[in-house]
């Protein structure tokens, strides 16, 4: 609440509209924590610099803004630190809008992409590519197995809950949940049969943002896009599903195929983000709800907003695991879990007292 009065403050003071204020804000908040992940590293580069580097990449207008730094600077940002902050923004952002669709789905605040499958598929594929040392899909073969075996588990989850020609949530949750522990136990029995496997596999199971290539970001980031456009034009959909399927089935929305939709789109935009940066909990279970408390109930507000905080989000927790010690990287996956937690236990507070309004 103290969150939500600051922003009416701000928004009573500029006496513009509240949602173009709100927007502002978001996008002001995005460009703020790009310079400043940009300006961590041992390099020191002026957040001057750091504006004038990213607008020169700027097609067309680029060239008013190509002096002020150096080749150095411009190659240490460009080639290192970019795709690293670029693949925060992304996967910050696909996590965030499969938050906001799943939750609506599944008319259910505690829930995220992942209870329908999609980080065990993803670890699944993760964890085979590593044992059999794969190369049929070149550089990209960990990624690539991810990202097929994530759709592959979604799939199952789907057909199991399908009874009499519907989806209801309830056999759909179940089921995610029993056949992600199925497979969680055949990644362990791999990596528990496999010592070099589990030092390999580290990495990916607490999930990183190291690495990340440009080649990576540009496949992952059309995904994203194309996902998040769909997702929002389905907002009406997705809020007739959130009173409740009968409501829905009213008004005149197809309930079977609209769920069925929103789960297709929400798991090829997570898995495309999950495979290049491991598992990375929590920020699709919280974001949505701190989109909500800013912009509303209304998922046309809800899922861009979702995508912008979510990348914020992923942002600040990645220079915490750049920055809380000292020579290490720590993957981004604790951070997101050590605030998301605490979290978690204040939204299930809320709701046990009957104050949590989706």
């Amino acid at each position: 609440m103290e969150l939500h009065n600051r922003i009416s403050e701000i928004i009573r003071f500029s006496k513009m509209p509240a949602l173009l204020v709100k927007a502002a804000l978001s996008i002001f908040l995005l460009a703020a924590a790009i310079i400043f992940s940009s300006y961590i590293g041992a390099v020191t580069i002026s957040p001057v610099a750091i504006s004038r580097i990213y607008l020169s990449q700027i097609p067309l207008a680029g060239s008013y803004f190509n002096s002020g730094f150096t080749v150095i600077q411009y190659n240490i940002i460009v080639l290192i630190r970019e795709p690293e902050i670029l693949g925060a923004v992304f996967v910050g952002a696909a996590l965030g809008m499969g938050g906001a669709s799943v939750q609506s789905v599944f008319k259910n605040p505690i829930t995220e992409p992942y209870i329908i499958g999609i980080s065990s598929g993803a670890t699944l594929g993760a964890i085979i590519a590593l044992a059999t040392n794969t190369d049929l899909f070149g550089a990209y073969s960990v990624q690539f197995l991810a990202f097929i075996c994530s759709l592959a588990v979604v799939i199952v989850v789907y057909m199991v809950s399908f009874r009499s020609g519907k989806v209801p949530p309830i056999y759909l949750l179940l089921s995610g949940i029993a056949i992600s522990l199925f497979i969680s136990a055949i990644v362990g029995l791999m990596l528990f049969t496999s010592r070099k496997l589990q030092n390999e596999a580290f990495a990916w199971l607490l999930g990183s943002l190291s690495g990340i290539t440009w080649g990576e970001i540009t496949i992952v980031a059309l995904i994203v896009t194309a996902s998040g456009i769909v997702l929002t034009f389905m907002s009406r959909e997705l809020d007739a599903l959130q009173m409740g399927e009968a409501h829905a089935q009213s008004i005149g929305v197809s309930v079977e195929r609209t769920k069925l939709l929103a789960l297709v789109v929400t798991t090829i935009g997570v898995s495309a983000a999950v495979s290049i940066s491991g598992l990375i909990g929590f920020v699709g279970l919280i974001i949505p709800h701190v989109s909500r408390i800013i912009y509303g109930g209304s998922n046309r507000k809800v899922v861009p907003a979702s995508a912008i905080l979510g990348a914020v989000f992923l942002l600040v927790s990645n220079d915490l695991a750049r920055t809380a010690v000292h020579g290490e990287v720590i993957p981004v996956g604790i951070v997101t879990g050590i605030i998301g937690v605490p979290f978690f236990m204040y939204l299930l507070n809320r709701i046990s007292r009957g104050n949590y309004v989706s």
